[in-house]
């Protein structure tokens, strides 16, 4: 019980140093802009009246990638910013071990990622019935199939911020650990459509061939032959034990002196 206190009292430290920060909140309320105008166009530009509350939903979902650009720099600068600003001296002479502090610091930053992922869905349900009304046009949508779409889009968020947490970790650099994020977010689609199109089925095992699970749900096939379910989950899940276990064993025998 004593265990479980003390790595919540450090997640709740960890949040306070998230939120008590004006860039936080400023993402917050950047989400939201997002959430507003993307109504606003959507309105303009709509023939017909053809848009409905449940369409600018499903779509709104793609805004996803701004949780992921501010996630990513909240899981750079966590640890990294300790080393830059030299306080990771201060952290560690706690008694407490160095994997819980990892680990609070991790929890910190998957519950930012899901409160944005959250005030991103709330907001555009809000949004999109005062905006369009209860009515639906066109193609139905189901608000189930639209927290399905969330779900497989949580997924690859996961492991982004995962792969940015183990870089900032390794490397002690938060401009690192944000570029390669976004080099790698804006890069692997053009260069797994390009692997794709040569056939090389060696690629069906890079991490980025396995993190849109929504192939396999709605008649789509996979990128490459062989590829199921089952295969992409262990692949993800691989990664993801890989990721983990750099982070934390580099972390548990850095010299912070150095």
């Amino acid at each position: 019980m004593a265990e479980l206190s003390s790595l919540l009292n450090l997640i709740r430290n960890e949040n306070m140093k998230i939120y008590r920060r004006p860039r936080t909140w400023a993402m917050a309320a950047l989400v939201l802009a997002a959430a507003i105008a993307f109504a606003v166009l959507l309105k303009s530009f709509a023939v017909g009246g053809g848009a409905s509350a449940m369409t600018y939903i499903s779509n709104a979902s793609s805004m996803t990638f701004l949780v992921f650009i501010f996630s990513v720099v909240i899981a750079a600068d966590i640890v990294a910013g300790e080393f830059t600003w030299g306080t990771i001296k201060l952290l560690l002479i706690r008694p407490v071990g160095r994997s819980k502090v990892l680990l609070a610091k991790y929890i910190a930053v998957l519950l930012f990622m899901l409160a944005l992922l959250a005030l991103l869905f709330v907001s555009t349900v809000v949004i999109g019935f005062l905006t369009f009304g209860a009515a639906q046009n066109g193609v139905p949508l189901t608000m189930g199939g639209i927290l399905r779409e969330y779900g497989f889009r949580l997924v690859e968020l996961v492991i982004n911020v995962t792969f940015a947490f183990m870089i900032s970790t390794v490397f002690r650099s938060s401009a690192l650990a944000i570029s390669l994020a976004f080099v790698i977010m804006f890069a692997s689609g053009s260069v797994m459509t390009a692997l794709i199109h040569l056939k090389k089925t060696w690629a069906k095992y890079i991490l980025f061939a396995n993190t849109d699970l929504s192939v396999y749900f709605g008649g789509r096939k996979p990128p490459f032959e062989g590829m199921t379910l089952g295969f992409s989950v262990t692949m993800l899940v691989l990664y993801y034990a890989v990721f983990i276990a750099l982070a934390w064993t580099i972390f548990r025998k850095r010299d912070v002196a150095g």
